[in-house]
């Protein structure tokens, strides 16, 4: 049985977020959204996701190289799109 993929997108943009999670959805994956730092670290914590895409500046300039450091370390696995 083939499990449905799942994607992390972190992004303070509402509409960007909002149109990336429309487009990878068509794409048929199942899609986990965040639009702070925060609440995609909690997210981290509890799922694991197959692949993440991360914005680079949110509420502080590096906030996508901070979450993509916590990920690699909790999943060294995992690919990350920083956008």
């Amino acid at each position: 049985m083939n499990k449905q993929k799942n994607m992390l997108i972190v992004d303070d943009d509402p509409d960007y977020l909002f149109q990336m999670k429309m487009a990878v959805k068509e794409m048929g994956f199942e899609v986990i959204t965040a639009d702070t730092q925060k609440e995609a670290e909690t997210i981290i914590e509890k799922t694991r996701p197959d692949l993440a895409i991360l914005d680079l500046m949110m509420e502080q300039q590096d906030t996508g190289f901070i979450l993509c450091h916590k990920l690699k370390n909790r999943y060294p696995d995992i690919p990350i799109i920083i956008v």
